[in-house]
Order: C-alpha cells, then sequence, then structure tokens
C-alpha cells in the first residue's frame, strides 16, 4: 500500500520518533534471523501512546509493527517498512490478587519473562512458561507466539496461563477478553498462523504474531510456590538411544513424570561444549537428555535420582550411566540452564556470520505426537545428512517437539537447507503435527501455510485478519505474504 512517508511527522509523538538515518536506529532494525528497514521508531511511554500510534496509522493506512526484545526466530518482529513501536518501557506487575481458588498476576506487555517469574515467586508463586530467551523476551511477545519453553513438558504454552487480555485495536479502540468459569483450554501446540479451531476470541489473539492488535494488558493465571527439583544432564552414546530413551520414558507413565524433558544431539552438543563454564565431558557421550525432576523431600529426591539412574541403564552403557551431571543448588541449575542455552546461542552466531554471503541459520519449529517421533526423527537425519551441512536437534523432544538446525554457508547451501526444512514440515503434518509450534510463521515462514491448512482455512484467517485490521496495518507481512 502507498502511503507518504512525510505522515509520519504529523503524527502523536513525533518528535520521539527515531528515524531513517539516526544510528539508535540500528538497534531495532534486526531480530535474531532477519534484517528489517523500518521508517521510523516509537519507543512507547505507556500503552495510550501505543493507541494513539495505531490510530493514526489506521487512519492514515501507515504500516504498523509492536515489537519487545526482537528475540523472534521468524522475523516478525522487524517490518520492511512502516512504523517499529517498542514495547521495551511497558514493563511491570501491577498487581497479584487471589479470586477464590486462582491468583492472578496483571501484567504490562513489555515486561520481561525473568522479571515477571522473580516478582511473583516473591509473592510465593510460580509462573512456569519461560522460553530460552527469558531474561530477554517479553510477555507481550510470548503471547502473540502462544510460546513454552523448557519446563512446557509438564507445565504446557502460555495459551494454558492466559485468563484474560486487554487489547487495543487497529483503530485505536479498546476490548477486554475473558476466559468464562470452567472453560476449557486448548494445550496443544500450536500449528501454523490463527488457532482455527478458537470458540473464545481469546484463542484467536493469542499467536497471532501481533498481526490483529495490540495486546495493552494480560491477567495470568498462577501457580502455587515452585516445587523443589533437581537438573540432570544424562549422557548416552547416540542419538538413536537418546530418542529411544526419551520416547520410553514419555509413553511409559511408570518411569517419572519429569518438568524436562529435552534432548541435545550430537550436533547440538558440539554447540553446547562451547558455553563458558561447562566441565569436560565423557568423550563416548554423543547426545544427553536435559531433565528436571520436581520432588517433595530430601526422601523423595533420593528415590527419584535412583529412578533416573535406572532408567538411563536401559539405554546407555555403565560407564556413561555413572556420570550424570546433577545439579541440585540453584547455582547449579541456572549453570544448566546456560549451558543448554548455549546451543541456539552458538548456532545464531554462527548463522550471522554467513548473512553478508547469502546463508545463515536456518531453524524448524515442527512437531508431531510422541508415538511418531521416531519416525520424524530418522526423516530428519536422513535429509539432513544428504545435504553434507552442519545440523542439529534439541529441546522440547519430550513432547515431540525438538528444534533442528541446518548451517548454510552461502544461498547455495541455503537452499538446501531451506528444503530440508520443507521436506521436515511436510512429513510433520502427514504424521499428524504441526509445522510451527511455538515460534510462529512470522515473515520468513509463510511459504508453509499451505502445507498445515487448505486453502479454505486460510481464506477463513484472512477474513479474520480483515474484520480485526481491515487496512492490513498491523504485522505486515507476518503469517500471510502481501
Amino acid at each position: 500500500m502507498d502511503w507518504n512517508r512525510k505522515d509520519l511527522d504529523t503524527m502523536p509523538a513525533a518528535e520521539r520518533l527515531i528515524r531513517k538515518g539516526d544510528e539508535r536506529i540500528e538497534t531495532y532494525c534486526e531480530d535474531t534471523m532477519m534484517r528489517g528497514n523500518p521508517d521510523a521508531v516509537l519507543v512507547a511511554r505507556d500503552e495510550k501512546e501505543v493507541a494513539e500510534a495505531l490510530a493514526f496509522c489506521h487512519s492514515k493506512q501507515i504500516s504498523l509493527t509492536i515489537c519487545g526484545s526482537q528475540t523472534s526466530m521468524t522475523g516478525a518482529s522487524v517490518p520492511r517498512e512502516g512504523l517499529l513501536v517498542s514495547t521495551e518501557k511497558l514493563e511491570g506487575v501491577t498487581d497479584i490478587s487471589t479470586h477464590g481458588d486462582e491468583t492472578i498476576a496483571v501484567v504490562r506487555p513489555g515486561t520481561v519473562i525473568a522479571d515477571l517469574q522473580r516478582t511473583v515467586a516473591e509473592a510465593g508463586f510460580y509462573y512456569p512458561v519461560a522460553p530460552t530467551s527469558r531474561d530477554e523476551c517479553r510477555i507481550g511477545a510470548n503471547v502473540a507466539t502462544n510460546a513454552t519453553g523448557e519446563d512446557s513438558y509438564k507445565y504446557g504454552p502460555v495459551r494454558r496461563y492466559v485468563q484474560s487480555l486487554e487489547i487495543v485495536l487497529p483503530d485505536g479502540s479498546k476490548r477486554m477478553l475473558e476466559r468464562k468459569a470452567g472453560e476449557d483450554i486448548c494445550v496443544e501446540r500450536n500449528r501454523a498462523g490463527y488457532f482455527a479451531e478458537w470458540k473464545n476470541p481469546i484463542d484467536l489473539i493469542i499467536g497471532s504474531e501481533g498481526t490483529l492488535c495490540f495486546v495493552s494488558k494480560v491477567r495470568l493465571r498462577l501457580l502455587h510456590k515452585s516445587p523443589s527439583f533437581f537438573s540432570a544432564l544424562i549422557p548416552v552414546s547416540s542419538n538413536r538411544l537418546a530418542l529411544e530413551f526419551v520416547i520410553d520414558v514419555a509413553l511409559n507413565r511408570k518411569n517419572p513424570n519429569p518438568r524436562t524433558l529435552e534432548l541435545i544431539d550430537q550436533g547440538a552438543l558440539a554447540h553446547m561444549k562451547t558455553a563458558e563454564g561447562i566441565p569436560s565431558l565423557p568423550e563416548e557421550a554423543k547426545a544427553f537428555l536435559y531433565i528436571k525432576q520436581e520432588y517433595a523431600n530430601e526422601e523423595e529426591m533420593n528415590r527419584r535420582l535412583e529412578q533416573w539412574y535406572e532408567a538411563a541403564l536401559k539405554f546407555t552403557e555403565q560407564e556413561l550411566a555413572d556420570q550424570i551431571l546433577i545439579a541440585t543448588t540453584t547455582k547449579q541449575q541456572e549453570d544448566f540452564r546456560l549451558w543448554r542455552h548455549r546451543v541456539p546461542e552458538s548456532a545464531n552466531e554462527l548463522g550471522r556470520t554467513y548473512w553478508a554471503n547469502g546463508g545463515g541459520k536456518v531453524g524448524s519449529d515442527w512437531w508431531v505426537p510422541m508415538n511418531r517421533l521416531m519416525e520424524m526423527m530418522e526423516h530428519f537425519y536422513r535429509v539432513a545428512d544428504a545435504t553434507g551441512l552442519p545440523y542439529m536437534g534439541y529441546a522440547h523432544i519430550g513432547s515431540g517437539h525438538p528444534h533442528t538446525n541446518l548451517l548454510a554457508r552461502d544461498p547455495k547451501e541455503k537452499a538446501k537447507a531451506i528444503e530440508v526444512l520443507t521436506s521436515c514440515c511436510r512429513k510433520a503434518v502427514e504424521l499428524g503435527g504441526g509445522v510451527a509450534g511455538e515460534h510462529g510463521i512470522g515473515k520468513l515462514h509463510t511459504d508453509l501455510m499451505p502445507i498445515q491448512h487448505s486453502s479454505q482455512v486460510i481464506e477463513q484467517m484472512r477474513a479474520w485478519k480483515t474484520e480485526y485490521d481491515p487496512y492490513w496495518i498491523l504485522g505486515r507481512g507476518n503469517i500471510f505474504e502481501v
């Protein structure tokens, strides 16, 4: 759509816009995977200022993208043009109160997840959804993608905890969306685009990637204080045995029911070993399971440790089982988390060095039902190995949702990596899963929509987009290619 860039001079807060040519705008031009080209950036001082910017851009048909910390893996938080509005200053938990059997936290959209967790913990409660980037990512963006995290094996995605949303539509009008008493909440991971089976419009907004409205306030259901837990890194001698181990734990409920059940395969392990402070790991270990296990008291902790040791012996040699790494203190557990976080961090860093040559990291977000996981991972390893490129699988394997990455040094290699991604997404849908479990579609993966959905479903999604955003100004290019 055509618009006059001079129109931005007449918008509210025009004097505070960061414009092209100002070196400060560079901070906002890239997310983890993509470079954008905003005409101007507004760092909003309050929610009212965002509403005013929305109404203005709606009247002028200027594209407007909302961002948090820009940790997006899909280009969703960087616009190709128009106005970028940052929520980085819209921080804070404004209330924690109990209503009947539920405790609710009222949270502003720019609140960093780690800060949110600390605040509710100080009040004696627990919010469990913490993506790998929890020290940077913000709750508004988490709602926009229906994010998960390390502990999603037990606790599920953001959708499970959202009690109500205060939203601002593109014309500047406000609306409150709330759960009904006793309402059933879908806890399945995303597929692609909007949640097509929504019954309450709150579920249309969650996961909509900033394309329908601005979320100005989130009311989150909290849990009681986080249970005690230990973390463990369990060494295994092959990727295959690690997968068999995961599937056995996930499908055999006689095993301990962990809080976290993640994979670090051989390719991912090479990146994890670059983490600061990581100890020397056994050379025979080609993969690891990363788990967290809750317990009520020391007696149960010892019993759970013994259960994991016995479970490991079915899939790894005793020499390796005897080298399981255990973290029981807060400091040790944080070290484990940072070692695991080093996997995507290292891959992203290396991928960015290839941008200038037309390469980069190509990542996936597909998932499958657990009883189809082995078939799916065999497919991934087969097609990835055929490319000759470095590749890896890690993260939420216990939910059938690993993240798989390939690293490409130039356009030719990147084309091969994208072929692998597309092949895996087709296979995931064939096996009853989805192409985008938590990262969304963004601008980079709009081509995956027809793999997941029929043309009729996509047209219905486009109709919802038009209903909420008649001029398609919000998050332009996200989900739907414009």
